[in-house]
């Protein structure tokens, strides 16, 4: 199996889990609340027999429903950049690595891409609206769309009513439709299914050939059938499997994972095939 999404552990004091998540999501045998560390995720996809997945970082803070959480600049990306190259060059073979960018910062923001795809190997790019106060389809953000599809690298873009306190019309599914449009070549992939817009996310999936989705932050039998009929009935290829890490424990996700109601290469891709497909293999 290959996990779409798997977060990076935080540090010692690096940052305080959100109250909100811990107490939306928090189920006992979770390990958002902190102290594990890489050697811990590392151990625990071993005992599942995970081969790997996509490794993710986005610098934030937690802060008020209206005030961005996203840590910005260049330092901060270098920082954040050479933890992800540091632990993919540990464990070859196991690693695609992703990093969240401020898509504020317009050009600047293409430039952080470049220096990120051609320094560090870094494939993906996390845009999290709730923490950076722009929508999907803000023209702020069209400079970062463009520096990655030129980079031929992946941008992962959350939908849906956020977990934590913060605006869910940033997120709204629909806003995909306009960025898909004006970057055709450029692999976008919807995190966490877009609930309440579900017939959206299903849209979207429908009518773009570069639009993709992860079922980060999702118990995999909590999926809408919705979602689960496109994949088995329409297309098998379009569909990831993602645990969110921490979030969602990986035993959990991996049991029910398994337990979706889909077959064949359907099955397959939601596996870990079509991340592999999508991100590339890892270095």
């Amino acid at each position: 199996m290959f996990d779409a999404w798997i977060n990076l552990p935080y540090l010692p004091g690096e940052v305080t889990p959100d109250p909100s998540v811990v107490a939306r999501f928090k189920r006992g045998n979770s390990a958002y609340e902190g102290g594990e560390t890489m050697a811990d995720v590392i151990a625990e996809m071993d005992r599942l027999g995970m081969a790997g997945g996509v490794l993710s970082k986005a610098p934030r803070d937690i802060t008020p429903p209206y005030v961005h959480g996203t840590k910005t600049g260049e330092t901060v990306l270098r920082e954040t950049c050479e933890r992800l190259a540091g632990i993919q060059s540990d464990h070859p073979g196991r690693f695609v690595t992703s990093v969240g960018i401020d898509p504020r910062l317009g050009y600047e923001a293409s430039r952080h891409v470049r220096i990120a795809v051609r320094e560090y190997g870094i494939k993906c790019f996390r845009i999290i609206p709730m923490f950076t106060g722009i929508a999907i389809d803000d023209k702020l953000a069209y400079p970062l769309y463009t520096a990655a599809c030129d980079e031929d690298a992946v941008v992962s873009i959350n939908v849906g009513v956020p977990g934590p306190m913060k605006p869910a019309k940033l997120q709204r599914t629909i806003l995909v439709d306009e960025v898909a449009l004006a970057f055709p070549d450029l692999k976008i992939v919807m995190s966490h299914l877009g609930d309440p817009w579900i017939s959206e996310t299903v849209a979207m999936l429908v009518k773009h050939p570069n639009v993709f989705a992860m079922t980060a932050g999702w118990a995999p039998k909590y999926i809408p059938a919705d979602v689960v009929r496109f994949a088995e009935k329409r297309n098998p290829n379009k569909l990831m499997w993602a645990s969110d890490y921490p979030i969602l424990p990986f035993d959990r996700t991996i049991t029910e994972g398994r337990a979706v109601a889909l077959t064949g290469q359907s099955q397959t891709g939601y596996l870990g095939a079509n991340a592999r497909a999508v991100f590339g293999p890892p270095k």
